[in-house]
C-alpha cells in the first residue's frame, strides 16, 4: 500500500467537501478519481499534496502520515489543473532547473523535449505560450522531478488527441517502472483504456472503488463503459460501495 485514506472529512465553512471517505492506493497501479464538479476530487487531490489538511482522519503514504515528511523528502510530483510556473524562465531554464535541482541528465530532458515537442518554445516566456503548450510544460516539469506518486488534476485539458497519446504512454511507463499515478479527470474515456482501478466520488462520499468489473458487479451492472457506471451510480444510485440493485443497461 502506498497512499492510504482513513475516515478523511474536510469542510469549508458550512459546506463539507469530504465526508470521512476512506481508500488505499497502491504501489505501481494508475487509479482514476473521478466526480462531477463539487463531487470533492480537487480536494481530495490537494490533501495529498498538503496544500491543505484534512480536518479529520488520517492520510499516510508509505505507511507514515503526510505531516511527518518534510518538503525535500516529500515523493509525490503533482500536475495541477492550472498550470503554475516561474513567470521569468523560459521553457528551457524551467527545465534546465529541475533537472539540476532532482539530477536528471541531458538525455532525460531531451526525450521529454522530442515527445512533448517543445523544441520551438524552448527560448519562450510561459505566458506566451498557449494553453495546451502550458500543460506540456507542466508534464516535463512533474515528470523531472523524484516521486513514488505522481499526482495530476484534468492532466488532458487543452491537449491534442497526440499529445493526450503521449501523456497515456508516459503514465504507462511510470507504471512499469512501479511508480503509482492517480489522475482525477473528467475524460473517462480516455482514462478508461489504461487505468487499473477507479475512486467514484459523489457528493463527498465515496460511492464505489475498484476495477471496473468489480464496480459493475457491486451495482449489477454488466458490460458497461466506464461512463455508464460513473452516471448510473451517480444519477440512480449513492449508496456506498457494495450495495446495489438490478438495473437495465443502456447506452450513453
Amino acid at each position: 500500500m502506498l497512499l492510504r485514506f482513513e475516515n478523511v472529512s474536510k469542510s469549508y465553512g458550512r459546506v463539507r467537501a469530504l465526508n470521512k471517505i476512506s481508500f488505499s492506493v497502491y504501489q505501481g497501479e494508475i487509479v482514476g478519481l473521478i466526480g462531477a464538479n463539487g463531487a470533492g476530487k480537487t480536494t481530495t487531490v490537494l490533501n495529498i499534496v498538503r496544500y491543505i489538511v484534512p480536518d479529520e482522519g488520517l492520510i499516510t503514504l508509505k505507511g507514515k502520515p503526510l505531516s511527518q515528511y518534510d518538503d525535500t523528502s516529500y515523493p509525490v510530483t503533482y500536475m495541477p489543473d492550472v498550470p503554475v510556473y516561474y513567470e521569468e524562465l523560459t521553457v528551457n531554464e524551467h527545465l534546465e532547473l529541475l533537472a539540476a535541482v532532482y539530477g536528471k541528465n541531458k538525455k532525460d530532458v531531451d526525450n521529454l523535449i522530442e515527445r512533448l515537442e517543445l523544441a520551438e518554445y524552448l527560448d519562450k516566456l510561459p505566458d506566451t505560450l498557449s494553453k495546451g503548450t502550458k500543460q506540456k510544460l507542466m508534464i516535463a516539469c512533474a515528470v523531472l522531478r523524484n516521486f513514488d506518486l505522481f499526482v495530476a488534476d484534468e492532466p488532458f485539458t487543452g491537449l491534442d488527441p497526440k499529445q493526450i497519446r503521449v501523456l497515456k504512454d508516459i503514465f504507462i511507463e511510470q507504471r512499469q517502472k512501479g511508480k503509482t499515478v492517480l489522475l482525477s479527470t473528467h475524460l473517462l474515456d480516455v482514462i478508461e483504456s489504461f487505468c487499473d482501478r477507479y475512486i467514484i466520488l459523489n457528493k463527498g462520499i465515496i460511492v464505489a472503488e475498484g476495477t471496473k468489473e468489480d464496480i459493475g458487479k457491486a451495482y449489477n451492472l454488466k458490460n458497461c463503459t466506464l461512463e455508464q457506471l460513473y452516471l448510473r451510480i451517480t444519477a440512480g444510485d449513492t449508496r456506498p460501495f457494495g450495495g446495489g440493485s438490478d438495473f437495465d443497461v443502456i447506452d450513453y
